[in-house]
């Protein structure tokens, strides 16, 4: 159900907000609002700027204020099992079937999840990359235009192998540039899922869509329309996919779901087959009553919400971050080492530096947070282009806390691309044989999605770079 509208401006605002854009904001999340619609109406003031909202609005409006509510938190390879299940598994089926496939992914943000699935495709080698359609939307036109640019920030290709970083990249004065092969692979819609388009969702549209880690953002009756829409664009048993920690539980009967390794997917189920006539019982065959009933696969309940901090470290971890802010903020532990740290991750996950930086500089002077501060502000530098003082400060970390096995990665990374072999390979190595015991906080602040067993395949890949190019 959409808000109720309120009497306060910012209340009205939320309404007008969910109707037009389907995000939801509750009462304690709209301080974020109240600054937005101030800045906004600060020309007309609030409540001529509202009526205009309401009554007359203005496609132009609502781009802009997409833009400020949409937060595109992404990179490329993100949750890699569910990519590797749909180039390994999910598009070859289809290909022996038909001689295109088509990929959607839905609240693409800037790109790098439709770039991914190209990419995986033409890596893995499972699917010819001409027969191969995939196709980016978002409401947001400002990460459109970023998507349709193709150059991003190291930071978005922090779990991109080097490997794959220098076939499928070129480095130039404003980051990471995607090659023009690839690049032209994917192309970019401005769209807004709460809109209806016969034509864009018909029938046998799409093989797969991914609409991962956008479900919460929208209510549940908001989901149910995006997720039926969806549904009805795919062709039979086609493939839906969404983020790690989300659920058609309660939102759809038309998916069955799937596990493959550690990825879980959905299936469209196959229609119902219809009712068969009624049969007289003397007429009715007799079949012997089988005891063998089909195995029902039962998804794992999802933990229990944490209070406190560590509610806020199990947003951060699930990748839910703008619930983790509004968390975080209202708790007492906000202003303490721990929330503070927790806060500078939160701003160097939105891009804010600055402020990832500021914080990070008064947390490493605290012994409970000098090695993860020094780490973080080793993260900083690396976005600002200083690999050299990034090293230094992934020194520091290890320095602060000798089992710090991601600061020996990052450190031994930085020192492979520095062309120091042998410093690079000492670190990688300790790494390696770190990993298994790394601290759960330091792997949920900056794991950047992998598990253990995944960045210890980060550090063998960096190992063998090191041996290929000593």
């Amino acid at each position: 159900m959409i808000a109720a509208p309120s009497r306060t401006p910012v209340g009205r605002f939320a309404a007008l907000v969910e109707q037009r854009l389907g995000l939801h904001y509750d009462p304690p999340q709209w301080g974020e609002l109240e600054s937005l619609l101030t800045e906004r109406a600060s020309g007309s003031g609030v409540e001529k700027y509202l009526e205009q909202l309401a009554s007359t609005p203005s496609p132009a409006e609502w781009k802009a204020l997409a833009e400020r509510l949409t937060v595109g938190e992404t990179y490329f390879l993100r949750h890699p099992t569910q990519l590797e299940t749909l180039v390994d598994q999910v598009l070859p089926s289809f290909l022996r079937q038909t001689p295109h496939v088509r990929v959607l992914c839905a609240g693409c943000s800037t790109g790098e999840e439709p770039y991914s699935v190209a990419l995986l495709a033409r890596e893995r080698g499972r699917v010819d990359a001409s027969r191969l359609r995939v196709m980016g939307i978002d409401v947001n036109p400002r990460a459109i235009a970023h998507a349709r640019r193709a150059c991003y920030s190291p930071w978005s290709l922090r779990a991109v192998p080097l490997a794959m970083r220098e076939q499928w990249f070129q480095r130039t004065p404003e980051g990471f540039a995607l090659r023009p092969q690839l690049r032209e692979q994917v192309v970019f819609e401005e769209r807004n899922l709460l809109e209806e388009s016969a034509a864009f969702w018909a029938p046998n549209s799409f093989h797969a869509i991914f609409f991962r880690n956008v479900v919460l953002y929208f209510p549940p009756e908001v989901i149910r329309k995006i997720i039926a829409r969806m549904a009805q664009a795919l062709v039979p048993g086609g493939y839906l996919f969404l983020g790690p920690s989300e659920t058609l539980r309660g939102i759809s009967e038309d998916f069955e779901l799937l596990r493959g390794g550690d990825a879980f997917y959905y299936r469209l189920r196959p229609p119902a087959p219809p009712a068969p006539l009624a049969v007289p019982p003397s007429a009715a065959p007799q079949r012997a009553a089988s005891s063998v009933s089909a195995p029902v696969f039962t998804p794992p309940t999802p933990p229990p919400p944490l209070e406190g901090l560590d509610g806020v470290l199990q947003l951060l971890e699930a990748e839910r971050y703008a619930e983790a802010g509004t968390l975080l903020e209202s708790l007492s532990q906000a202003t303490q080492p721990m929330g503070l740290l927790l806060r500078a991750v939160l701003h160097l996950h939105a891009g804010r530096l600055s402020q990832a930086e500021q914080l990070g500089r008064q947390l490493a002077t605290a012994s409970a947070t000098e090695a993860p501060a020094h780490y973080l502000l080793g993260l900083c530098l690396e976005q600002f282009g200083d690999e050299r003082g990034a090293r230094g400060r992934y020194a520091a970390a290890v320095r602060a806390d000798p089992t710090f096995a991601l600061g020996q990665l990052r450190a031994g990374t930085l020192a492979r691309r520095a062309g120091d072999v042998v410093e690079a390979r000492v670190g990688l190595r300790m790494a390696l044989s770190m990993l298994p015991q790394e601290k759960p906080l330091y792997l949920a602040l900056f794991g950047g999605g992998f598990g253990r067993h995944g960045l210890m395949q980060v550090v063998l890949q960096e190992l063998q770079a090191c041996t290929e190019n000593s």
